[in-house]
């Protein structure tokens, strides 16, 4: 049966003559063209995106026949070698549909007759990345794999969401998407996205870098079309949008992935000799919401050698936690998409570590940027890091934003018992040195005052106020300020 392979398009796939495929009346502004180095005589088709669009997951059948999983580097327009991906996540008779989190360090793949086992004739497994190896190979289990075809994994780029196509009981017919939420290690009971699925196949997700615009494949118009809908305020999609021509065409077309350094997107369409090619789209007809790309390398502060590090992301308004995704243990590079319309804090910890944290708004009439920030970790004995504390203008009253940092402070405390701190006020250039003086102390002993209230011994905790004697940057723009109003942490034992 057809739906035994990873992706179940060759079979009844539309062969089609160019003169029908541009038949239909095209728009002026779209371009469409194949992307060469990515095709073969065989099936082509880009599922996934990582790192800022530096690399996709191409699957392929050009060795062989047999669908496998490749790496394929990007820079800027230049596309490098497809890199075919080895070791155990190939040892399967089919292999493909990749998709990974922001950094691509978390791959979810699906798997016909793998050997690791399965529930079903295709699954869904995970693996984790170090370095250039993929490692913690595994089958993601019976609470998301079924006795029936589950495949063509989409994770959300902060590594909460999942979304797959599948023939299980409680479809509305043929393939449906589902979807499950991570709470914890743990993924939740898939339950049926019933307002994008229908008597026909919808198949093929793409959840864009946003975490809302989710573009998917039907074949309710006849052949498979893509179609695009977005996640509302209460977590719902909601009605699902076809795209125009000529994205759509009388062929079938899959895989519709929005590309996140510029406006244009890879779309996968049968060929005239019935293969499945990468085609770019230029310019996206329905862009996802804009995102900031923060990228970059966490580091020993003292060593310079790369570190593996939790990275959390925080909504400092709402205090919730986002998501958490990890650096490289090898390379220590990390990668997060920032959705617009939000202020974050991004804070880097490991063991053994202060934690770290840096404050990013990204406005909600923002395009998409990248912005690369490095982090340096200091070790425990002889530590120093900034708080993201935040004060009212001429007041020592600590604000919401704040208690995330806080908590993590109070969490850190609570971890080394026998670790002293100085907690140090800094203000920044306005005003005369004896108002700042007394101002960042208080803002200091309001820190000192929360960390008490929730469990730390006073006598651990020193504070002192330095004004707007040791500024962290020079400059008296209101970037240079921000960054000059702060509070530090000294480890002092």
């Amino acid at each position: 049966m057809w739906r035994s392979l990873v992706v179940p398009l060759l079979c009844g796939a539309t062969v089609l003559t160019w003169a029908q495929i541009q038949a239909r009346p095209t728009g002026s502004a779209i371009q469409i063209t194949p992307v060469e180095e990515l095709n073969s005589s065989g099936d082509d088709f880009v599922t996934g995106i990582a790192r800022g669009g530096r690399e996709v997951f191409l699957t392929s059948s050009r060795d062989g026949g047999r669908q496998r999983l490749y790496r394929v580097p990007r820079e800027g327009t230049q596309w490098g070698f497809p890199e075919r991906i080895r070791g155990t996540i190939a040892d399967a008779t089919h292999v493909g549909a990749a998709s990974s989190t922001a950094d691509g360090n978390v791959l979810l793949f699906a798997a016909f007759q793998h050997e690791l086992g399965g529930s079903g004739r295709t699954d869904i497994y995970r693996a984790h990345r170090s370095g250039k190896r993929w490692r913690q190979v595994e089958n993601l289990g019976e609470v998301i794999n079924s006795p029936y075809w589950d495949s063509q994994p989409c994770i959300s780029a902060d590594g909460t969401v999942l979304i797959f196509a599948s023939d299980r009981p409680g479809s509305a017919g043929g393939t449906d998407l589902w979807i499950s939420h991570r709470e914890g290690s743990r993924w939740s009971a898939p339950t049926p996205l019933r307002a994008l699925n229908s008597a026909a196949d919808e198949m093929a997700p793409v959840l864009a870098a946003d975490g809302r615009t989710l573009y998917f494949a039907s074949n309710r118009d006849g052949t498979f079309d893509i179609f695009v809908s977005r996640m509302g305020p209460d977590g719902s999609f909601g009605r699902p949008e076809k795209l125009p021509s000529p994205v759509n065409t009388p062929a079938d077309e899959f895989y519709y992935l929005p590309l996140p350094d510029q406006n244009a997107a890879l779309l996968s369409r049968t060929t005239p000799a019935g293969d499945l090619d990468v085609f770019l789209v230029v310019p996206n007809p329905n862009p996802p919401e804009p995102i900031l790309m923060v990228q970059g390398t966490v580091r020993d502060a003292y060593t310079n050698d790369p570190l593996g590090a939790t990275i959390t992301i925080t909504d400092l308004r709402t205090r919730r936690k986002l998501a958490e995704l990890y650096s490289d243990e090898e390379t220590g590079e990390y990668y997060v998409a920032l959705p617009a319309g939000r202020t974050y804090s991004i804070t880097a910890s490991r063991e053994g570590y202060l934690f770290y944290s840096e404050r990013f708004e990204v406005p909600r009439n923002a395009g998409s940027s990248t912005v690369t920030k490095d982090i340096a970790l200091t070790p425990v004995e002889r530590g120093r890091t900034r708080l993201l504390v935040f004060f009212d203008f001429d007041k020592a009253e600590l604000k919401e934003e704040s208690l995330p940092d806080l908590d993590r402070l109070v969490e850190f405390l609570k971890a080394y018992p026998s670790v002293r701190i100085s907690v140090e006020g800094h203000t920044d250039d306005v005003g005369t040195d004896a108002y700042n003086d007394r101002l960042s102390q208080r803002r200091a002993d309001a820190v000192k005052e929360y960390l008490v209230k929730n469990g730390i011994d006073p006598h651990r905790i020193e504070t002192k106020g330095w004004g707007r004697r040791r500024p962290l940057v020079q400059g008296t723009t209101e970037e240079a300020r921000a960054q000059n109003r702060r509070v530090e942490v000294i480890v002092i034992q």
